[in-house]
């Protein structure tokens, strides 16, 4: 099977999970965070999967919460968060694999290291565009519903926008650092390491995963 089938195979699963799980209504929050962290985790953790993941999960979300009447805005709105929440826990992720590619920086240019700065600081707009697009591509209250959030979350901020910031601000030294050493290297070398960070993301971000769920099995059990 190709990389490519797999991944269509693994964005299907998260869209059909989301929809099941907002039509359940039980912990919408919780149950979306952990659908988008286990896609995203799955594989390469770089912008173009991040979106596709997105974008299905909100994409089921807003089909399962067609026949939610007028629960449909709360369900949207702790579906919406808990993404925004796995987002925030992926820029932690990023964070990580780049403070750890950043320790060999005499491999690599800092090229490397500011694509993912860039990537970082593109997290939230990519977020919630792609609600924005769901929402065109909705019929009823999921249209509506899903624009307004959008535009709330774009006037008061994101939780995946603030991890963000805070990743980009703690790994700037690198960047200074790197800039100093005056290191640089090729196009082929760039996109190794470009693909070695996304898979240590997505290695950081399971296990932040894993975590994730223990605590919420401990809470269940209290």
């Amino acid at each position: 099977m190709s990389e490519q089938t797999t991944q269509k195979n693994q964005h299907i699963k998260a869209e059909a999970e989301a929809r099941a799980a907002v039509e359940d209504g039980e912990n919408i929050h919780e149950a979306v965070r952990d659908i988008t962290l286990a896609a995203l985790s799955a594989g390469h953790l770089d912008m173009q999967r991040m979106r596709e993941v997105v974008q299905s999960v909100l994409r089921g979300s807003s089909l399962g919460a067609e026949e939610k009447g007028v629960r449909a805005e709360q369900t949207l709105r702790e579906a919406m968060a808990g993404v925004d929440e796995a987002l925030a826990k992926s820029a932690e992720a990023s964070r990580l694999a780049i403070e750890e590619a950043a320790g060999h920086i005499k491999e690599f240019g800092s090229q490397d290291l500011k694509q993912g700065l860039a990537d970082l600081g593109a997290l939230e707009d990519m977020f919630l565009d792609t609600v924005k697009n769901i929402a065109r591509a909705s019929d009823g209250v999921a249209k509506d519903v899903l624009g307004n959030l959008a535009q709330h979350a774009r006037n008061s901020g994101t939780s995946v926008g603030a991890a963000a910031k805070t990743a980009a601000e703690t790994l700037a030294w690198q960047l200074e650092t790197n800039a100093r050493e005056g290191v640089s290297a090729g196009v082929d070398t760039a996109r190794q390491v470009g693909i070695k960070i996304s898979l240590a993301a997505a290695g950081f971000l399971e296990g932040i995963a894993e975590t994730l769920k223990k605590t919420g099995s401990n809470k269940k059990e209290q």
